[in-house]
């Protein structure tokens, strides 16, 4: 299994899961991809999948994990996103891709459900960031909620990582399910 990020200058960059593999990754999503080029591609597919027949023209949806959950966050400011589910995206509350302000101030623009998802032994996403994105998403009332999860670290939802947290995994599996089906 490879993490793939994709951009503009590097179309499929493929990395694995050792420390050097996920520098590389970082490296892409953060150094060489930009918020408004995300935004664009996300619009773009969507409406292209709005050309298509058997397309349900209004219900989007939207679920990202570790860097795509970042970008899920920025891409629940769409208006064509009803539906986000966001696996432990770091650097939220403290950056966007390619720089600007920070992807939280994104938030009073979300109309649709937005689900996070995080593990509380996650140290690249302290508690703190966790709680301002929790107030963040009340603050403008966002439909959605904040999940928590207790032993559970940064990757808990893959299962090639030694991250891997089967309970939590499942659990969260569950309330995206729910989420989705709600389309």
């Amino acid at each position: 299994m490879h993490l793939r990020y994709f951009n503009v200058k590097h179309p499929a960059t493929a990395t694995g899961y050792t420390s050097e593999d996920i520098e590389v990754g970082r490296n892409y999503a953060w150094g060489q991809t930009k918020a408004d080029e995300l935004l664009r591609d996300i619009q773009s597919t969507i409406d292209y999948l709005k050309t298509l027949g058997e397309v349900k023209k209004d219900t989007f949806g939207c679920i990202g994990f570790c860097f795509g959950g970042h970008v899920a966050y920025l891409a629940a400011s769409l208006l064509d996103i009803k539906a986000t589910a966001s696996f432990y995206g770091a650097r939220v509350t403290t950056t966007t891709p390619g720089g600007g302000a920070p992807t939280i101030n994104v938030t009073p623009k979300i109309k649709g459900t937005l689900y996070a998802f995080f593990g509380m032994d996650d140290s690249s996403i302290p508690v703190e960031q966790v709680d301002q994105i929790e107030a963040e998403l009340e603050k403008y009332q966002v439909p959605g909620r904040v999940f928590r999860y207790n032993n559970a670290n940064h990757g808990f939802f893959c299962d090639r990582r030694a991250s891997y947290n089967p309970q939590a995994a499942t659990d969260a599996w569950e309330q995206v399910k729910q989420l989705f089906g709600q389309l």
